[in-house]
């Protein structure tokens, strides 16, 4: 895979002599496979060299394009990307799915005829539009990530992974945590760690790196990141090389060199391995990995579901939230056209949530005598099933935000203040996004790495199929009547079958999977009828193949008690468990733990 650099500089075009060695062109980076996939990730002034370069090079009748959002820096190249005009040509653009207007309307927008002189229907290519939302779904044959950035618009990050190899683009990215964007290295923030395990083990992160801690406490709000931040969650992620990018306009080459210098001696200083390079217009980074590694297949472009319901339909409630950020809120619902965002009373909240089926819920600091993280956690242990999976952001100072608590409470996530309409309306865009898709990833266990390390001690990840699992698996698709039995193991970021009866896949993504549920809690997981549960409706393995309707998962454990899998059977259509039944299902889960290792070595150990 080869990643060039044919736009570096961010927020506006900066040609000159001072900017000659790093680029004046915005953001645009081509990625090609090993088989000749062509991407664009954004389409900066710089889209406009590579177009033409793809024409001559005859490369320009297919390809795919990714925008991270539609700021004018990241697609004001695309009305003179030359593949566009070419008759014959067929392209795909692909961007973030907004609440309101199409991808194609706001894209539009730029050649409006009060803009600009050609509008789209002057495109003679084939052009196909696809919105993304947070999830995954593959481009020929390489697989791509999606996760919402911290940015005043709404902006989607991107993960490719081809021929062994990976690499993030992460531009236009705040740190969620002012305390991180400031150069403190430990993080805190629940939406950091998120990040961090984004860009985990990647080959190669482009990063937004505009500002300097120094500058960033002025710029809070505009969406962007500092080189130490970029340095620190790199080192965390255990990154191979940091390419730092979205060179600041007002930043000279040699001022570029002295932050790139700054940024090599914060690795040096941590002791860290981490290669730091500056992005640089034309130039290009190979990546090599291993000549045997594989992504299993996915299912369904699972980033390209489209939400079952709109804007119009969504209820967000506000509780002890302070008059000015209720009306900042308020204003950036009514924006997106979400129409029933209503204040209620705290002591109201538990039967509003149960009778109203809320989408989003606003958590303030606005009362003298309620803790809003208090709050959360009553209203998850109250109001029972309506609550258990709604998405709760605290609305609150930065200095308040009880990091060590938050995550027992339940809260999904913060809203620190201070914040702009713009930053508070591509915040509330994402986490209705979220819920409008009737699709949860699972949370992570609170033991992760302690689990991980005992399912990588099992030593059974990607061996070859043995009796002693397959055999259960076959047992249990009899005894039950379903066509898939599995036994999981879940890895990082994968869900692994050590045993796959009815299902030809080794491996499935953790985000798509159900057993990453299971190993929340020692119970089974039942999903009776996906469809009709918000966490599973619209997960692409339920809406394409193998159209999962039912599922009964009991975690399996290591001799230390980890959760590190589970044993489970899957069907095509809704169907219940006895309790006989279930009885039967955790037996033949007890065999299957036997089995993971020798509990004798296992507790000598």
């Amino acid at each position: 895979m080869k990643v060039r650099f044919w736009g570096t500089r961010g927020s506006i075009a900066t040609p000159g002599g001072a900017t000659l060695r790093y680029g004046g062109n915005t953001s645009c980076v081509e990625v090609t496979s090993d088989s000749g996939t062509t991407i664009l990730i954004d389409a900066g002034t710089g889209a406009n060299a590579l177009g033409k370069a793809l024409m001559e090079q005859d490369r320009g009748k297919r390809g795919h394009i990714l925008i991270s959002h539609t700021h004018w820096d990241h697609i004001q190249g695309l009305p003179f990307f030359a593949p566009l005009f070419a008759a014959g040509a067929e392209w795909h653009i692909y961007g973030p799915r907004g609440i309101g207007q199409s991808l194609r309307d706001v894209l539009a927008a730029q050649m409006d005829y009060a803009y600009f002189p050609v509008t789209m229907n002057a495109f003679a290519a084939d052009v196909h539009y696809h919105e993304v939302v947070e999830g995954g779904f593959s481009i020929e044959d390489i697989w791509i990530e999606t996760q919402y950035l911290n940015h005043p618009a709404l902006t989607v990050g991107y993960r490719l992974e081809a021929d062994g190899a990976s690499a993030v683009y992460a531009s236009d990215h705040e740190p969620h945590d002012r305390h991180a964007g400031e150069g403190h290295a430990e993080i805190r923030d629940g939406g950091d760690a998120a990040h961090i395990e984004f860009i985990r083990d990647a080959d190669l992160v482009i990063h937004d790196a505009q500002y300097t801690a120094e500058e960033f406490p002025a710029k809070v709000g505009w969406g962007h990141s500092t080189i130490e931040y970029a340095v620190d969650v790199a080192l965390a992620a255990n990154v191979k090389t940091l390419a730092l990018y979205h060179h600041d306009p007002g930043r000279s080459d040699d001022a570029v060199d002295a932050l790139l210098a700054a940024a090599r001696e914060r690795v040096a200083a941590a002791n860290g391995e981490l290669n730091v390079v500056g992005a640089s217009e034309g130039g290009a980074i190979e990546l090599r990995g291993a000549a045997n590694a594989e992504r299993a297949a996915p299912f369904l472009p699972s980033s390209l579901v489209a939400p079952v319901t709109n804007a119009t339909e969504e209820l967000v409630l506000m509780s002890g939230v302070s008059a000015n950020d209720r009306a900042i809120l308020s204003a950036a619902a009514k924006a997106d056209g979400v129409p029933s965002v209503s204040e209620v009373l705290t002591d109201q909240l538990v039967e509003t949530v149960q009778g109203g089926h809320p989408s989003l819920i606003f958590l303030g600091d606005g009362l003298p005598d309620i803790d809003p993280v208090a709050l959360c956690a009553d209203l998850r242990a109250l109001a029972g099933d309506q609550a258990k999976d709604l998405p709760i952001v605290i609305v609150t100072d930065q200095a308040k935000v009880p990091r060590d608590k938050g995550e027992g409470a339940g809260v999904t996530d913060w809203l620190t203040r201070p914040f702009s309409l713009q930053y508070a309306r591509s915040r509330l865009r994402a986490w209705l996004m979220r819920s409008m898709l009737r699709w949860r990833k699972a949370a992570l266990p609170v033991d992760e790495e302690a689990r991980l390390a005992a399912v990588h001690r099992l030593g059974l990840l990607d061996t070859e199929a043995e009796e002693r699992f397959d055999r259960p698996a076959r047992i249990a698709a009899a005894a039950f009547g379903t066509p898939i039995a599995l036994v999981s193991l879940i890895d990082r970021d994968r869900q692994w079958y050590k045993a796959h009866h009815g299902f030809e896949f080794s491996e499935t993504s953790r985000d798509m999977g159900f057993c990453s549920h299971a190993i929340l809690g020692d119970d089974p997981l039942i999903v009776n009828d996906t469809l009709r549960d918000d966490r599973f409706a619209d997960n692409p393995v339920v809406l394409g193949d193998p159209h999962v309707r039912f599922y009964a998962g009991v975690p399996l454990h290591a001799a230390d008690g980890a959760r590190v899998g589970a044993f489970c059977i899957v069907d095509s259509k809704p169907r219940t468990l006895t309790p006989a039944q279930l009885r039967m299902l955790q037996d033949l889960a007890r065999l299957v733990e036997e089995e993971l290792e020798p509990r004798s070595e296992a507790k000598a150990g």
